[in-house]
């Protein structure tokens, strides 16, 4: 009998072997297969779609989640491509998109079943090891109340790490160890499982930030969860001082292009009203004026060096933990009280906040990834916001507001400004920091905007001074960088 129990569980061993190397196998065609994109209703598509077309019954708001680009007024980015190229770029955006697709996918979006009743017991979240660590794998268990002769377990990995135990007790039978499949048998179920409380997961494939599945086998049951591997990473802190000045937490930034006037009356007012605070000036005017003054920093750049460019040279020199952007042609008030945009960052989660312009109303708007198909996703815009900020009735939740905000220096640097967009752009930043970047519009922070143009910077804020159309560049890319066949307003 002992003979043959033993042929049994090396059978089961060699199965789960076997097991461990086919789940390798789909892992990594998971991976590299590229996915036929279709309609994904998330939870975001269907609140945005009931509260956008209310008037709709909820299936046919669902079907109206489909990026659909021959809507009237829809803007097709490929339009800004050559109709004979449009098909080659076409192949080559796909392509680009499978490696993208093939970096940042990962176990964490593999769909996982529980089996119900299942007699498992497991962790379902929270097992992190640094790269090269060790863990142990608490909370597994077999729940079985039938008397059997023998119990057998399996687990295997599928691709980062090993399985081991720290010790193997009496009267239990184990296999595997240091391998990506583990197999435990014993008579009795109470020793089994106090051996399940020793197992491990080693990690051997090193990588900053990934997760590894390990597969729990008994009978005909089976329980997946996921091990995170994560490099541990050192805070960004910033020492706000012992009187917690805003001076010392924010910067003010801007860029200016050939509009001196307007940049010395900004510069007026924040002597004015915050004195003692930074501000920072990116400018690729000519003939160039100079601003460096007291609490004052004025980088120059080649001429026409663009828009974002400026904002990214702006960032780039702020050394305090929030910053805040403002255009060229606003003017401080008694009503720009930066105080209430700190207290909003200091005490939640948002990234971004911001206030009023001018005499207009607070702007925030909707904005969403519709799936789409091998021309690329639907870009959805529309009105109304995603709730308010906790604790701050004046401030809804948002993913697109105005170019006057206070944000948090490392999260906003982390998406940066695309200098593609030299001459205007605004929506592209937002599209960016999508999913990225927490945001908010709130009340009670207003600034004064006193437009003031000329014809040398009217002409290049129509797209003036670059090779080509600007307007077909920057359709191009948001066709190609973002994968995005059309914008619906």
């Amino acid at each position: 009998m002992a003979v043959s129990r033993n042929v049994v569980f090396g059978a089961a061993f060699a199965v789960c072997c076997l097991l461990a190397t086919l789940t390798i196998m789909a892992s990594y065609t998971y991976v590299s297969k590229e996915k036929e994109p279709g309609p994904r209703y998330n939870k975001h598509t269907r609140h945005l779609l009931q509260n956008q077309l209310i008037a709709q019954p909820l299936e046919a708001q669902v079907a109206d989640s489909r990026c659909n680009c021959s809507r009237r007024k829809a803007l097709i980015f490929a339009n800004g491509i050559p109709k004979g190229e449009q098909e080659e770029v076409l192949q080559r955006k796909k392509q680009e998109l499978l490696k993208y697709r093939k970096r940042t996918e990962s176990a964490w979006e593999t769909l996982l079943f529980v089996n119900g009743s299942a007699p498992l017991s497991y962790p379902t979240q929270g097992l992190v090891v640094v790269p090269e660590g060790t863990i142990n794998i608490p909370g597994l268990e077999v729940v079985d109340y039938s008397e059997r002769e023998d119990y057998q377990v399996q687990l295997n990995t599928s691709q980062y790490g090993v399985l081991d135990v720290t010790e193997t007790l009496p009267d239990v039978q184990v296999e595997g160890q240091g391998t990506t499949c583990l197999s435990m048998r014993s008579s009795s179920l109470d020793l089994l499982n106090q051996q399940l409380q020793t197992v491990v997961y080693v990690n051997t494939v090193y990588d900053i930030d990934a997760r590894d599945l390990v597969h729990f086998s008994y009978l005909d049951f089976m329980a997946t969860f996921s091990v995170r591997i994560r490099v541990r990473r050192s805070p960004r802190l910033y020492d706000p001082g012992k009187d917690n000045d805003i001076n010392k937490k924010v910067t003010i930034i801007t860029k200016t292009f050939l509009r001196y006037p307007s940049v010395r009356a900004l510069l007026n007012s924040t002597r004015e009203f915050y004195p003692k605070m930074r501000v920072v000036v990116a400018d690729d005017s000519r003939p160039v004026e100079d601003l460096q003054a007291e609490n004052v920093d004025h980088y120059v750049m080649p001429f026409g060096a663009g828009w974002f460019a400026g904002r990214n040279l702006a960032l780039s020199q702020v050394t305090t933990a929030y910053f805040l952007w403002v255009d060229d042609d606003y003017v401080f008030t008694k009503d720009t009280k930066l105080e209430n945009f700190v207290e909003v960052l200091d005490n939640t989660n948002m990234d971004l906040v911001s206030g009023s312009v001018g005499n207009r109303k607070l702007m925030f708007s909707k904005l969403s990834i519709l799936p789409g198909d091998e021309h690329g996703d639907c870009l959805f815009q529309g009105s109304g916001h995603y709730g308010t900020v906790p604790g701050y009735p004046h401030c809804y939740i948002t993913p697109k507001v105005t170019n006057f905000y206070m944000g948090r220096t490392d999260a906003v640097r982390a998406v940066g400004f695309d200098p593609t967009y030299s001459r205007y752009g605004h929506t592209e930043f937002f599209v960016d920091a999508m999913g990225r970047l927490r945001m908010a519009a709130c009340e009670g922070v207003r600034i004064d905007h006193r437009s003031a143009r000329n014809k040398d910077y009217n002409k290049f804020r129509r797209g003036g001074g670059v090779s080509g159309s600007y307007g077909n560049i920057i359709r191009t890319r948001q066709y190609f960088k973002d994968n995005l066949h059309c914008w619906l307003r």
